[in-house]
């Protein structure tokens, strides 16, 4: 009360004191691997006379760096190769980048980006491009994605400004503790006209016994399915898992960038000087083939060391139909292909392998019949071996010949330390 007396006087603080919470930032991390292999292929023959295909260096860097704190993560990545090749008369050295971007996020305000060259194969992407992705999670149950960039064919490409893509997509999820979805918007454009305009999502479901993968990709401006995929498995009670997929696809995906099979030029601007765009977006249609897949599978495990595995497949490519002056290219019709096989572990000492497999290939160019087996031993803590060998006895049905192929091969690994490994093959 006296405190409250003698103070009554006094003019009021402007507020609360707030205790500033530091950010607790760690330091960079930086990790990575280095890897170089030569490479050496050689053909003797019959007249003991050998020629040297390839001599080459392939080096291998993928380094990572990345810091995090209580507010934001930021990573960074680069994976690249370089080939260097010894041969006067080879094809000469080969670079390429798979990946190079940086990648930033905020904890607190659940926004994502990565800028560069990435990998992407949800939202409508196919696969590698140079460009920018942004995220926000709106919600637990809801993340919006933004895209934008340029497709990249080949990862020995540079950035190809004639190609470019946008698109929005939005994950949604989880549901039931089981569903996740995904629905995307994407457009393609080339040298200044639609390449791919494209609709589509997946719907994933996993429980501890049961998953489904289902995955649609629709061409709204060529008025085509690209690609319907529906993955699915189930382990019953007796540890028995089936599984099963069927796969329809255009093949290539449809592009208007397809009409360049089979013609003199190599872009879309070229051929524009001859033909209108109609022309091409049906030359495009007619350069693509419908590819369809349907695979049943089962594996058991009879033991905790044995387990068998087998699956039936059936596939089949349509014809291409002839237009401008190329040709068309036949189909396959069905073929089918059984496959078997029976993988054992710890049957010598711990941590070995055997994969003893058969495999029947009813082709349209021929009927293939292979026998397979892959074993890995580790002497010690610090050498392993792996010898493998495969015999395939092949029955063309074009002209009746018959050939036997045998790969015998013998890979080594040893490992130095926990940074360094040297391969043998």
């Amino acid at each position: 009360r006296l405190a409250g007396l003698t103070t009554a006087t006094d003019k009021p603080k402007s507020g609360p004191r707030r205790t500033k919470v530091r950010d607790k930032s760690r330091p960079w991390e930086v990790y990575g691997a280095f890897s170089q292999f030569y490479l050496r292929n050689e053909n003797t023959l019959d007249d003991n006379s050998d020629i040297v295909t390839q001599s080459a260096l392939a080096s291998d860097l993928d380094l990572t760096a990345r810091k995090r704190s209580d507010s934001y993560d930021i990573q960074s990545r680069f994976s690249g190769s370089y080939l260097y090749d010894f041969l006067d008369d080879g094809r000469g050295d080969e670079s390429s980048v798979s990946s190079l971007y940086v990648d930033a996020r905020d904890r607190r305000r659940d926004v994502f980006m990565r800028l560069g060259r990435q990998s992407r194969n949800t939202g409508g992407v196919l696969g590698r491009f140079d460009g920018l992705l942004l995220g926000y999670q709106i919600t637990d149950r809801l993340t919006l994605n933004g895209v934008a960039g340029f497709p990249v064919l080949s990862t020995r490409d540079q950035v190809d400004t004639n190609k470019e893509l946008y698109g929005i997509s939005a994950d949604l999820g989880t549901f039931a503790n089981a569903w996740d979805f995904n629905t995307f918007l994407i457009e393609q454009q080339v040298d200044g006209i639609v390449d791919r305009r494209a609709v589509g999502g997946e719907a994933r479901y996993f429980d501890s016994t049961r998953s489904l993968l289902s995955f649609v990709d629709y061409d709204i401006s060529y008025d085509s399915l690209n690609t319907v995929i529906f993955l699915g498995t189930w382990t019953l009670p007796t540890r028995t898992t089936l599984n099963a997929t069927v796969d329809y696809r255009n093949s290539p995906i449809l592009t208007t960038t397809n009409a360049l099979q089979g013609q003199s030029v190599r872009n879309i601007d070229d051929l524009l000087d001859s033909l209108s765009e109609d022309e091409i977006r049906q030359l495009a249609e007619d350069r693509t083939a419908e590819y369809t897949t349907v695979s049943l599978g089962a594996s058991h495990p009879f033991s905790e060391r044995i387990q068998v595995s087998g699956d039936v497949t059936l596939t089949n490519l349509t014809d291409t139909d002839a237009s401008d002056g190329i040709e068309a290219i036949p189909g396959t019709g069905n073929e089918y292909i059984y496959n078997l096989q029976l993988i054992g572990s710890d049957l010598i000492k711990s941590n070995d392998i055997a994969i003893a497999g058969l495999r029947y290939s009813n082709l349209d160019t021929a009927d293939i019949y292979s026998a397979s087996l892959n074993t890995r031993y580790p002497v010690n803590s610090a050498w392993r071996i792996n010898p493998r060998v495969r015999v395939d006895y092949r029955e063309s049905n074009r002209n009746g010949s018959t050939q036997w192929i045998g790969a015998p091969s013998m890979r080594i690994d040893y490992r130095l330390s926990r940074r360094y490994r040297f391969e043998l093959e």
